[in-house]
């Protein structure tokens, strides 16, 4: 059973000429937050809301200003008031994660030992109030609490896909003592 219906039309008077061009838009290029207190390699680029009254519209991504690393896999990620997700860190890839609703808080723990920032801890609060695109380098540990009072989504756009047979991705527990920093506090 399919919710799929095809509704008859008898009116085509309707032809390409009665739609109106949208008016160019003055778009500001997104540029990485310039953030002392942030882990070597982690950059935070604002993304910019676009609202009228039907709603708003937020680019995650474009080649407009300049090269990016190909778009080669997309998942939303749910996560429940309250949820935490930690430990992980990746061998190979990048994380790109798009914060635009909720209100998150994201903890960062630089375990690099050739990195200038190794062993620093970073925390920033993200969501619908700071909307950001988050990149994060591999071996960089990172975990996410969804500190909203309500069920809410990001999205992850790494640098590499997911091979199910090679996962590139590497855990410990939410309150491992090894990481300087808790959830729950």
């Amino acid at each position: 059973m399919s919710d799929f219906k095809t509704i008859p039309v008898t009116d085509t008077s309707l032809g390409l000429g009665d739609f109106k061009p949208d008016a160019p838009l003055q778009l500001t290029p997104a540029h990485p937050i310039a953030d002392l207190d942030m882990i070597d390699g982690v950059t935070l680029t604002p993304l910019i809301p676009r609202a009228d009254g039907r709603g708003a519209l937020i680019e995650l991504m474009t080649t407009r200003d300049g090269a990016i690393e190909p778009i080669v896999h997309v998942y939303l990620v749910e996560a429940k008031a309250g949820s935490v997700r930690a430990w992980v860190y990746h061998r190979r890839q990048y994380d790109r994660l798009a914060y635009t609703q909720g209100r998150f808080q994201v903890v960062l723990y630089d375990i690099r030992e050739e990195s200038p920032t190794f062993r620093k801890l970073s925390s920033v609060i993200i969501g619908k109030e700071r909307p950001v695109l988050l990149r994060i380098p591999p071996y960089v540990v990172h975990g996410v609490k969804n500190i909203g009072g309500e069920d809410s989504t990001f999205v992850n756009m790494p640098t590499n896909i997911y091979n199910p047979q090679n996962p590139d991705k590497s855990r410990i527990a939410a309150n491992d003592p090894r990481i300087p920093f808790s959830f729950n506090d």
